[in-house]
Parts: C-alpha cells; sequence; structure tokens
C-alpha cells in the first residue's frame, strides 16, 4: 500500500537554515496515511490516521547547490509518498519515527534530518559541498559521487534534505547500501556506543566494509530479493563473495561483470579522491550502489531485438513494479536494445558524521581498497 500525504501551503514562508521560524499555519487536505509493507509486521500493516497538522515550507531563503531552488511554484499542492526503494537506514513512520525517507518525485526524495549535532552537521556538509560559491577544488570534485542537493523542506514537523533520486530513471534498479569503514562510530562517541557498534558487524573490522541491505532483482521469478542489515551483519569474510556483494552482482551463474568493469573505473576514481584529500573523515558513510538488472532480450535468429519480447518484459515490470518510485513506463520504453554500456551508478550518502582532520583517513579507505579487491575477484570467477 502507498502512503501519501496531500497538503497545501496557505501563504508563503521563509526560514534559515536549520533552526525554522514559522511565519504562517499550514492545513491537511488528505489525512488518510497508508504505510507500504515492505515485509515488516506489527503496526506497518495498519491504516492510520493523521490528524496532526503537516508543515512545509518553500525554502526561498535557505542556500542552494546544483540543483534547482525552490520557487513559487512550490506553493501549490504537493504529494509525497514512502520510498519503496529504501533498502537500508530507518523507515518514515515505523513505530511512529520521523526518521528515514520519502518520496517527492520529480526525481528528487526527502530524508529526515536527524537530531542536532547529526543532522545540522549533514546538512552543512551538504551545503559546503554544493554551494554556488564554493572555490575548493576537494570538495568540488565530490559532488560528482554525491546526490544532488537541492535545498531543505519542513514537512510533517521535520527538516528535510531534498536530494536527487538516484534510482529515479531506472527500470529494475539492483541497489545496495555498503557501509564503509572499520570503524563507523565517529571520535565523539562514548566508549559503550563504540563498543555496541563494533559488536553488530564482527566482520567490518577486517573487511573495512559492510553490507547494510540490498535489493536484488531475479529475473527468473520476476521478483525482488531483499537483504536485511541483520543478514548484512553476520556476514563474514568467508562468505562476503558468495552471500553478500558477489550474490548482489549474480554470483556464481551469472555474474554481471559488466557491470562490475564499470563500477571499479567510478571506485578507483573515488580511491585516488580519497588518496589525496586531507581535509575530511567519514564514519558511518555508505556507499550506495545502483545497476540496471533489465537486459533486452535478442532474437539470435536474426541479430535483432526482439520487440514483442522486450514489450512483455517491459509490461511485466510496470505492472510489478510500479510502486517503486525507480521504475516507470517511461523508463522500461528507454531501455532499448540500442544501449550499449548497462546503466550502473555509486553515490557516498550518509554524512551525519564527517569531521575535519589533516591527515588521510585510513578507516574508509580501507574499507574501499577491500571492497575494490572483492570485485576484482568477482571479474577472475569463472561463471
Amino acid at each position: 500500500m502507498q502512503q501519501v500525504y496531500q497538503y497545501i501551503v496557505l501563504r508563503n514562508v521563509s526560514y534559515g537554515k536549520y533552526s525554522t521560524k514559522y511565519g504562517c499555519d499550514y492545513q491537511l487536505t488528505a489525512t488518510t496515511m497508508h504505510h507500504t509493507d515492505r515485509g515488516c509486521t506489527g503496526d506497518l500493516s495498519r491504516p492510520k490516521t493523521v490528524t496532526e497538522s503537516m508543515l512545509l515550507s518553500s525554502g526561498n531563503s535557505v542556500q542552494h547547490g546544483a540543483g534547482k531552488p525552490d520557487s513559487d511554484e512550490d506553493q501549490g499542492q504537493v504529494t509525497v509518498t514512502s520510498f519503496t526503494m529504501q533498502v537500508a537506514g530507518h523507515v518514515y513512520g515505523k513505530k511512529d519515527k520521523k526518521q528515514g525517507m520519502l518520496h517527492l518525485g520529480e526525481g528528487l526524495i526527502l530524508k529526515a534530518l536527524q537530531d542536532p549535532p547529526r543532522g545540522a552537521r549533514e546538512l552543512q556538509f551538504y551545503q559546503r559541498v554544493f554551494s554556488p560559491t564554493n572555490t575548493d577544488e576537494v570538495t568540488m570534485a565530490l559532488r560528482r559521487f554525491m546526490p544532488a542537493y537541492h535545498g531543505t523542506m519542513e514537512f510533517d514537523g521535520v527538516g528535510f534534505l531534498k536530494l536527487e533520486n538516484i534510482v529515479e530513471h531506472y527500470t529494475q534498479p539492483c541497489i545496495a547500501d555498503v557501509k564503509m569503514g572499520k570503524v563507523t562510530s565517529d571520535p565523539h562517541a562514548t566508549p559503550e556506543k563504540a563498543a555496541y557498534e563494533k559488536s553488530k558487524c564482527p566482520s567490518a573490522a577486517i573487511l573495512g566494509f559492510q553490507i547494510s541491505g540490498m535489493m536484488i532483482y531475479q529475473r527468473d521469478t520476476g521478483q525482488y530479493e531483499r537483504v536485511d542489515k541483520i543478514a548484512g551483519h553476520k556476514l563474514t569474510t568467508d562468505n562476503m563473495i558468495s552471500e553478500g556483494i558477489g550474490k548482489f552482482f549474480g554470483y556464481p551463474k551469472a555474474i554481471r561483470k559488466d557491470v562490475i568493469e564499470i563500477l571499479l573505473s567510478k571506485l578507483l576514481d573515488l580511491q585516488y579522491w580519497f588518496t589525496s584529500q586531507r581535509q575530511y573523515s567519514f564514519y558511518g558513510s555508505s556507499l550506495l550502489i545502483v545497476y540496471e538488472a533489465f537486459i533486452c532480450d535478442k532474437d539470435t535468429s536474426s541479430g535483432q531485438s526482439s520487440s514483442s519480447s522486450q514489450s512483455k518484459t517491459c509490461n511485466a515490470t510496470v505492472s510489478s513494479t510500479s510502486k517503486n518510485q525507480g521504475s516507470s513506463e517511461s523508463n522500461c520504453q528507454s531501455a532499448t536494445c540500442s544501449e550499449t554500456l548497462p546503466k550502473i551508478d555509486v553515490r557516498m550518502i550518509d554524512f551525519a558524521h564527517v569531521f575535519s582532520t589533516p591527515a588521510e583517513d585510513s578507516n574508509y579507505l580501507h574499507g574501499l581498497t577491500n571492497l575494490i579487491q572483492h570485485l576484482r575477484l568477482l571479474l577472475e570467477f569463472e561463471s
């Protein structure tokens, strides 16, 4: 079931960066909320009525980066839905928590800002990287590795980042959230917090990365297989290939080496950035990896694409994944046999624990290097 909110801004409002001053009231125009079924149990399966006022602001005074700024066009009806393509992290509305992500449409998602100082730290990092006045080559180089930042927005009494939806133009997206670093707790964490984070995934101390969640499209069934953080944290150095990162890329029978080769080139580029920069250290940050599982069927007898076969595949895809904000009929129509390169993307996400440092970020770099080595092993495997 889809979680849908509709609301109207009664009149304009301006606000600051993080601490918002509200200048007007807002009215909820549709109060019925249904949670999307993501394989969870409990309250998520029951309709819930929202009676509190929903808050929205246009963000005209917020600093914007490379993305489009908010405008008066935002002062109309807006629809926010649950983000069904999320594979890790907090789920918005679960157990009444106002954390996680929502889908805004038009290629954008909303990510709830955490309580200070984490939320403020992440917002400031996005603003610094995507500021139009930014001239620092180190941070400017990060833009191609991050979701584009489009300002902020207030909703449901919570401040949100407006970010690029990385999976928007995929037909059958396979998605993995890979948390980076031997140590995921930041320098300000208490000894108890640091020990707890370490205990959740013991293998991360060796590998330098851990699987926080995966969503893998199975072509034989036309369904998605999900791997949650509990299963991901149980992966070890012995089965990370067979049950973890290798499984994500089709190990052992149909390894997507075409995708892995492109991903490796992107990760090597990111690795070079980390080896050369001496400004930031990243804790609890992840790599979001997305690739297109859709493969256009070929008519081997004629050497031409089979339009009927592709049409059937597209129709099935649209009907089965139309609820996912990364899929649409237009996307399916664009996935033609004329495409020569597989669609693959990787972005850094989660910046609530970014700190200034004059040293190399060896913690993150260790995990990135090991991840690259695992991908190279997959390329050598004969499927």
